[in-house]
């Protein structure tokens, strides 16, 4: 009785549910994980201010908006665990683009780049100094 109650414990840790959960996020299939670098950028970094380049999405949002390469699609969702309950749920939507994020100008072309807007030059330079350069990205979509 013993070895079936700790086979059926052993099986429901194995399960496929599992394998497509994250930070109790669960994800409709298993998210491709990389380390990126994270930057951040806010209105009054460049002349675009809160635009961004997403032709559906008009204005960036802080704890949704991040500007990425060009591998990723203007949609595609990201999670980053460390920037989880410091800004918004740690899901971000790519809608911005940039030089910096493009030419990969942060991790010197070794890493990609995910640039997260934050409203304010206060909350960049606190989460700049205050959180590791380079984190795991899940690309959930």
């Amino acid at each position: 009785m013993k070895f079936l109650l700790i086979l059926s414990i052993l099986l429901a840790s194995c399960s496929p549910q599992n394998l497509n959960e994250v930070d109790g996020f669960i994800f409709k299939s298993k998210p491709n994980k990389i380390t990126a670098r994270i930057t951040y950028y806010s209105i009054g970094e460049d002349k675009w201010g809160d635009l961004t380049a997403c032709p559906n999405t008009p204005r960036a949002k802080e704890g949704i908006t991040v500007a990425a390469h060009p591998n990723f699609n203007f949609g595609t969702k990201v999670y980053i665990p460390d920037l989880k309950d410091a800004i918004g749920n740690g899901v971000f939507v790519v809608q911005d683009r940039g030089s910096a994020v493009t030419k990969k100008k942060a991790a010197r072309g070794k890493a990609y780049v995910f640039d997260v807007f934050v409203k304010n030059q206060y909350r960049m330079n606190k989460h700049a100094y205050n959180r590791p350069m380079y984190m795991d990205v899940y690309i959930i979509e």
